[in-house]
């Protein structure tokens, strides 16, 4: 795929292009075999990938940037228009997608929000050794789920003891130890897991423990991060099945990692203004829950859930700590020759930040939420080979919002509806052509609503210059960001084939941005601009019948965007980029080889004039089952050390070996 002035299109002449190549495709004689079918839950139910009316991309444990990740950027580093900023410091990851920032784009962790709002430091912290798969869902879902869900949904699950159990096999021991070359990290996990059939019903359970250590991070071209760091990570999952419809779950996930790093551990390097502190970063994720399933058609599960992250420095800390009920449901019901699908649930939840000493832009302050959902998507009609006119899928849904935020002695009480429309067609089993619309929201933070300290010390440019120290000033009246959307796109999986694509306008009011008045000494967030947004997303998978072993794919992704006032371009829009590889499975399934490769033209640097240029990046792995007790993993990402920046102008990751090895007993 070249990159230069071969790339150098518009929006629409990109996605023309990709639909006239795709066209072949769809008219081709398709073989015998069949893609595996994938099971994702972006729509709140289990749901078939090729009837899903939204671009989803699964990362599962045996994939190789999963099975050898140290940290969330080296997981979704290469997905096509998803980009986590930062210079690689796990402290400060955050993501952005679909023209949406870190705040417009929600994280859940085995079903809990992350999104602890604090000056430069990112918004979840998880150990990924511990993660089973992630699902990313874009497109604005906050009609089931809420806030942040503008430009999509990133889920993590945690692995438990049914995912590492060997067949036939109720019990086991394994040791991983790993390492990452660009960090000089070393690695090293426990896990311990197990079910057993009792009288009283199956009991499993999962007992892990994870220690790294890592030093200076190497980005591209060779310049380093300065950190020293070691992260102890734990988790602790059960269950119990009483009956063949009831399951009683709980776990627990502790994160700790203590870091000397600067103060702002998304710059590169550090200086006066950006000086190394000792930092310890604690997260907490506990919940108890219940899941009752009576047949393949019902499913209701209930949690109680607990979070606190705990940000402790020399002279500030700061702690979220969030208590949630939420129950989530689906039944699938058949009329006969109508069927209908039935997606619900409730929330309630009370968040409540606490700093300490002088924390900056982090005031005490707490909100409670509330919320409810139902969402029904109803299936009519015949195939056009049945003699009908195709089967149609028709989808409404809404979610209710409310929340009730109370700190410097005023109250913020909102409400929001965000409903969605979709509209699909399949002619047959093969194709589905899907169209919708869905508005989504944010509720400003804590911090933006409430923040009062001193946000920096005044300063003289010269002997004439001087400014007064800087101060925050709440802002209770924020309005909740709000974003309208339009998305239209296809499904197409057929003999070697699968295809999915998708192209989104968005229209959003009321951005949250933060003013600085450096002569009046003052920093107010305020609700500033409106913005459209547009794009598209499109993956091809190709599996060929004559050669099964062999597995390709394509993504590719870009996002445009002005001011609907001004009519200037926005600085969260994502170059035009490719996503592509192979993998190649041998000797019985035992190895597993593959090349992945990341294309992007050059583009603007978020909120500046400068260009960035465009880049080529190649990664390669092997996953090697040396025997059936010992396994590696190897991945050498940016073999070429390629210098490459993300939109909002930060070093990409330079080139890296990292490696797993798994024993099992």
């Amino acid at each position: 795929i070249p990159v230069g002035n071969l790339w150098l299109m518009n929006h629409t002449r990109a996605f023309g292009g990709l639909c006239l190549t795709l066209l072949p495709l769809l008219a081709a004689q398709a073989d015998d075999a069949e893609l595996n079918p994938v099971t994702v839950t972006g729509t709140r139910a289990p749901t078939d990938l090729s009837r899903a009316p939204l671009i989803i991309d699964i990362i599962d444990r045996d994939d190789a940037v999963l099975a050898t990740a140290s940290r969330v950027e080296d997981v979704l580093s290469r997905q096509p228009g998803l980009h986590v900023a930062g210079q690689g410091r796990r402290n400060g990851q955050t993501l952005s997608m679909r023209g949406f920032g870190s705040k417009g784009v929600l994280v859940r962790l085995d079903g809990v929000r992350q999104d602890i709002s604090t000056g430069h430091i990112g918004n979840f912290f998880l150990d990924p050794g511990l993660i089973q798969e992630v699902q990313i869902a874009r497109g604005a879902l906050s009609s089931l789920y809420g806030s942040n869900a503008m430009g999509g949904v990133v889920s993590f699950t945690s692995v438990d003891a049914n995912d590492l159990l060997a067949p036939g096999e109720d019990s086991g021991v394994r040791l991983s130890v790993g390492g990452t070359t660009a960090s000089d990290e070393l690695r090293g996990s426990l896990t311990a897991f197990g079910r057993r059939d009792t009288a009283n019903g199956q009991v499993d359970g999962l007992f892990s423990i994870g220690r790294s250590e890592s030093g200076d991070i190497r980005r591209a071209g060779g310049d380093e991060a300065e950190e020293d760091a070691t992260l102890n990570s734990l988790l602790l999952k059960g269950g119990w099945e009483p009956s063949d419809d009831q399951r009683l779950f709980m776990s627990w996930q502790h994160y700790d990692e203590r870091a000397t790093q600067p103060a702002n551990p998304q710059q590169l390097s550090t200086d006066a203004s950006n000086p190394l502190r000792d930092r310890d970063v604690e997260s907490n994720n506990v919940q108890l829950g219940h899941r009752w399933q009576p047949s393949a058609a019902t499913e209701v599960t209930s949690q109680l859930t607990f979070s606190q992250q705990d940000i402790d420095e020399p002279q500030a800390n700061r702690t979220l700590e969030r208590v949630g009920l939420q129950s989530d449901g689906f039944h699938t019901m058949d009329h006969g020759w109508l069927s209908q699908t039935l997606v619900f649930g409730a929330e309630l939840e009370q968040a409540r930040q606490r700093p300490g000493g002088e924390a900056n832009g982090f005031p005490k302050a707490d909100i409670d939420t509330e919320s409810a959902y139902l969402d029904t998507t109803l299936t009519a009609g015949r195939y056009l080979s049945d003699g009908g006119a195709g089967q149609f899928d028709v989808g409404l849904g809404a979610r209710y919002d409310r929340y009730d935020a109370s700190g410097n002695e005023a109250d913020s009480v909102h409400d929001q509806v965000s409903p969605r429309f979709r509209l699909a067609w399949r002619p047959d089993d093969a194709l589905m052509l899907f169209s919708g619309y869905a508005e989504a929201f944010r509720a400003p933070s804590l911090s933006e609503l409430y923040a009062n300290e001193r946000h920096f010390a005044g300063f003289c440019a010269g002997p004439a210059f001087c400014t007064p120290d800087n101060y925050w000033i709440p802002n209770p009246n924020l309005s909740p960001e709000s974003s309208h959307t339009w998305e239209s796109g296809m499904v197409w999986h057929q003999g070697d084939w699968q295809v999915r694509a998708s192209y989104f306008d968005t229209r959003a009011d009321d951005f949250i941005d933060t003013h600085v008045d450096i002569m009046a000494g003052t920093t107010q967030a305020v609700n500033v601009q409106r913005a459209q947004l547009w794009g598209y997303d499109a993956r091809v998978t190709w599996q060929p019948s004559a050669f099964p072993l062999l597995t390709s794919f394509v993504g590719l992704s870009e996002v445009s965007g002005k001011d609907r006032d001004s009519g200037e371009p926005l600085g969260s829009q994502t170059p035009l980029e490719a996503t592509l590889g192979s993998e190649v499975v041998l000797y019985n399934s035992d190895i597993r080889l593959g090349w992945q490769a990341r294309f992007a033209q050059s583009f603007d640097k978020q909120g500046d004039d400068e260009r960035l240029p465009g880049y080529g990046l190649h990664d390669v792995h092997l996953a090697w089952q040396i025997t059936p007790a010992v396994d590696t993993s190897l991945r050498l990402a940016n073999i070429g050390d390629k210098v490459w920046y993300r939109p909002d102008g930060s070093l990409g990751d330079g080139r890296s070996l990292f490696a797993t090895l798994n024993w099992q007993w």
